[in-house]
């Protein structure tokens, strides 16, 4: 993509800011978020994006442009603050979401990221099709609303748009794999519900960079709902397994209904729309390894 004008709000998150550094190579940028962090703001800044500071739950828009080409809509209330305040949830991910899609609604395609929260537990890989489900209570409720509220106001006012029900995607600095590898390199427990199937799809970033900005390109009406995972499932316990041969460390597993049942996912709809990804789940662990921990040399492992 080049030449376009984009509007991308939640610019800061794990997966968006490195998507948004790359549309700033060659595209004209903008980025909304509270920008509670001036530290966060100046590092979007730094790309060349043009930042405008509102709350979605409460901001007007009409001070912002409404001619974008394109708009990555990422601005949440995520786990676990969504769960403090669930009426301000609402008004975030849902109300937001709606006045925003109108404001915008000369766009070619409207990206809204929903999330992989949104299922049920399965015993299969789950498809777009499962049933929903409510593991985070408000957040993925709000989720579910916003979901439905995109495909009324793509439909009402025919405006092209995707739904990406983003799943376990992780890099150097970002992603709950990254999280327990973290966790593991300190001696610490890694947290895995006990319930089965445990295994996840996990998605480097640089699979997600560049199939989030095709996704840009890929708005319809009414508009698909994508899973956006990677293609190599992998349990919990065989990518620390892995990861620990590579390092010399033995990782220490607790099993605890305290944290969140595994879901994986099935990503026939991706690569129909999308493509498909690049980097299975042991290369993309080996990079993560080197990028994040250039002090620990990697050890020789058996494939």
């Amino acid at each position: 993509m080049e030449g376009a004008r984009v509007l991308v709000t939640g610019p800061t998150g794990n997966l968006v800011f490195p998507v948004v550094q790359e549309l700033a190579k060659t595209n004209e940028v903008w980025g909304m978020a509270r920008f509670s962090n001036d530290a966060d703001r100046e590092r979007v800044e730094a790309l060349g994006v043009t930042c405008i500071r509102k709350d979605l739950a409460t901001d007007s828009f009409d001070d912002v442009p409404d001619d974008f080409d394109y708009v990555l809509h990422a601005g949440a209330m995520v786990a676990m603050g969504s769960e403090r305040d669930m009426a301000y949830t609402f008004e975030v991910n849902v109300q937001g979401t709606g006045r925003l899609m109108y404001h915008c609604r000369k766009a070619k395609t409207f990206l809204h990221c929903s999330t992989g929260g949104v299922y049920a537990h399965q015993t299969h890989p789950v498809r777009e099709t499962d049933p929903y489900g409510m593991p985070i209570p408000a957040y993925s409720m709000s989720k579910i609303a916003a979901e439905q509220l995109v495909r009324f106001a793509s439909l009402q006012w025919n405006i092209p748009a995707i739904m990406l029900r983003i799943g376990a995607v992780y890099g150097p600095d970002r992603g709950g794999p990254t999280v327990r590898l973290d966790r593991m390199i300190r001696g610490k427990e890694v947290w895995i519900n006990p319930e089965e199937p445990r295994v996840v799809s996990v998605m480097w970033i640089d699979d997600a960079i560049r199939l989030a900005i095709k996704a840009l390109t890929s708005g319809q009406v009414p508009p698909p709902v994508v899973n956006f995972s990677g293609d190599d499932p992998v349990s919990i316990e065989d990518y620390c397994i892995y990861s620990g041969k590579l390092l010399g460390i033995e990782p220490k597993f607790r099993y605890t209904d305290e944290t969140y049942p595994a879901n994986s996912m099935d990503t026939t709809r991706m690569h129909e729309i999308l493509g498909t990804c690049e980097t299975g789940w042991k290369e993309g662990f080996r990079r993560l390894i080197a990028n994040r921990y250039p002090d620990m040399p990697l050890r020789a492992v058996a494939e």
